[in-house]
């Protein structure tokens, strides 16, 4: 069975466009107040989220979710421990989220069931 990548299982599953995956993905995985806020802040500093859709765009191209976790607690320990607006004030976007996200995408492509009690990051 040929290997498929997230940005694929998830265009598929959701029935999207490939062009429209980063979008997507931060409207699922992004904590509310930063959905909610985010349009306002992005007038004033449009690389607001610059990490965060970085992380999406490296994740898009993971082939399983071992790779995806790698992304999301580097991306953790790099941008989100110690900085109080992304940390404590959750203006971030959620590794949980984005781990629950990839799972159903991934079960869903290869028919396979989910994977069950893996660490799974806030």
């Amino acid at each position: 069975m040929p290997q498929i990548t997230l940005k694929e299982a998830v265009c598929q599953q959701y029935n999207i466009d490939e062009s429209d995956f980063r979008e997507f993905v931060m409207r699922r995985t992004l904590f509310r107040r930063v959905r909610l806020l985010r349009p306002f802040l992005g007038i004033f500093n449009p690389d607001l989220l610059f990490q965060e859709k970085r992380l999406v765009d490296k994740i898009g191209e993971a082939l399983n979710l071992r790779e995806i976790q790698e992304e999301v607690d580097f991306y953790q320990h790099k941008y989100v421990v110690n900085f109080v607006c992304k940390d404590a004030l959750k203006f971030r976007l959620s590794g949980m989220r984005l781990m629950t996200l990839a799972n159903k995408a991934f079960k869903q492509a290869r028919g396979t069931p989910p994977i069950q009690g893996h660490a799974l990051a806030s």
